[in-house]
């Protein structure tokens, strides 16, 4: 790219990030009051000392998931603007705004359908929303220049953060749902959720968000050529999570003892495996002056 056309382009490259700082920032801020909105009541119901007591248990619990993640976090050198809007996308703007798209999805299936509650959504149509609106937030980071190149590496960690965001606050939220159902039984409703939620899927956002972060940062890093073949990559990462989603919600609800444990190794083999990729490829070690090519003015290719 010759330096005229570089500087003519760099205030619209401003803008453009200044845009989606500004986007995600005042989407957290309208999830933060969503979330908040929606559990006055359940706060009500449960009480200070439980919800001190869920807060803490899920807030080391995501301390102990961000500690697998440390090392794809370091390989990517992302700014610390960066980490805080993937965790502000995921626990704040995407857990709201999933929430109030999985509600309503149930609400058209009862309407439409002669029998049933609309609980087939859980499982099949809330994972395909979940990832959709978690990746949206990946892919506005990825055109910001968050890290020191937007590849492999980076995209696993960026989305290993959404995914860990989104997996703590939702499932804070669904325990304080849960013991504001049975306010007599708090401490079992914890117990029960850490199990399902906390222990059975601990390889769940983590893993769908990373696996479909890595993907996009490959296909962003690949450069200008096959376009198709690129982001055919991104969908079928996008699709096989969907996939893995729908498993575990399925197994869930069904009660499979068995589908639980399956869930829980196959989600462990995918992050160890995309890990072991990332790490591979070595597109994080990337400096600023190797970002383009000089001559060409196009990522180099790996």
């Amino acid at each position: 790219m010759s330096a005229p056309r570089a500087a003519a382009t760099a205030p619209a490259r401003t803008l453009g990030s200044v845009a989606i700082v500004v986007t995600v920032l005042l989407l957290s801020v309208w999830g933060a009051v969503g979330l908040w909105s929606d559990l006055g009541l359940p706060l009500t119901i449960v009480g200070p000392l439980w919800v001190s007591i869920a807060l803490a248990s899920w807030a080391l619990y995501g301390a102990v998931l961000l500690l697998i993640v440390r090392r794809p976090l370091s390989r990517a050198h992302i700014i610390p603007l960066g980490l805080l809007l993937a965790l502000a996308w995921g626990g704040l703007a995407a857990t709201d705004i999933a929430g109030r798209a999985n509600s309503a999805a149930k609400t058209i299936a009862i309407n439409v359908s002669t029998s049933g509650d609309g609980s087939w959504t859980n499982w099949l149509v809330a994972p395909a929303m979940e990832e959709s609106i978690k990746t949206a937030g990946i892919l506005m980071l990825a055109l910001l220049p968050v890290a020191v190149r937007f590849g492999p590496a980076a995209g696993l960690a960026l989305g290993a953060l959404v995914g860990v965001s989104f997996q703590v606050v939702e499932n804070f939220i669904f325990t304080l749902q849960g013991i504001a159902d049975a306010p007599d039984q708090p401490g079992n409703v914890l117990l029960s959720m850490f199990f399902i939620r906390g222990v059975v899927g601990f390889f769940s956002h983590l893993v769908y968000s990373g696996v479909i972060g890595a993907a996009l940062g490959w296909a962003i890093y690949a450069g200008p050529n096959h376009r198709a073949r690129r982001w055919g990559v991104v969908l079928g990462a996008w699709l096989l999570m969907v996939m893995l989603h729908s498993w575990s919600n399925w197994t869930v609800q069904a009660q499979q003892t068995v589908g639980f444990l399956a869930t829980m190794l196959v989600g462990l083999v995918v992050i160890v495996v995309v890990m072991r990729w990332s790490r591979s490829n070595g597109m994080e070690q990337a400096t600023p002056a190797d970002e383009t090519d000089q001559t060409s003015g196009t990522p180099p290719r790996s």
